[in-house]
């Protein structure tokens, strides 16, 4: 994304109804996304920045849902939507994937631990593909 499409954004979170902290949410996911597609995949248009949780993405030709987690927040990755709505929300919105991407500033060494939280909270049935984003050196890693 670029920088003016970034400043457009924050000034549009700026003057909307929510609340400080929200804002600050929302810029903060702005920015992981747009990281996300700067480190992964540039070709990648965002679609729908606005929910809450989830951003729609279209990767080759297909509609994406993208959820950003803090590698410190990754317990409760499977609260922010029951699996029930995470499949309704998918199907609602005629998604093909649900994406995890779990922000860190973590090397190699803890990708096995995020696998093994990954696998007991059964992360791993709920969301179609998991990745690690290593937002200052902007590296991501596939865990799933």
């Amino acid at each position: 994304m670029k920088v003016e499409s970034f400043l457009k954004i924050v000034e549009e979170i700026e003057h909307s109804c929510l609340s400080a902290e929200q804002q600050e949410e929302m810029i903060t996911k702005v920015a992981d996304l747009s990281r996300f597609i700067q480190s992964y995949d540039p070709s990648i248009e965002i679609v729908n920045w606005m929910r809450y949780r989830v951003s729609i993405i279209r990767h080759s030709g297909a509609s994406k849902g993208i959820i950003f987690c803090d590698h410190k927040d990754l317990f409760s990755a499977s609260t922010y939507y029951s699996n029930a709505n995470l499949a309704d929300f998918k199907k609602n919105d005629q998604l093909e994937d649900l994406w995890l991407v779990v922000i860190s500033s973590c090397g190699a060494n803890n990708l096995r631990s995020f696998k093994k939280v990954i696998n007991a909270q059964s992360l791993d049935k709920i969301y179609d593909k998991i990745f690690s984003l290593n937002f200052l050196q902007s590296e991501v890693q596939i865990i799933k």
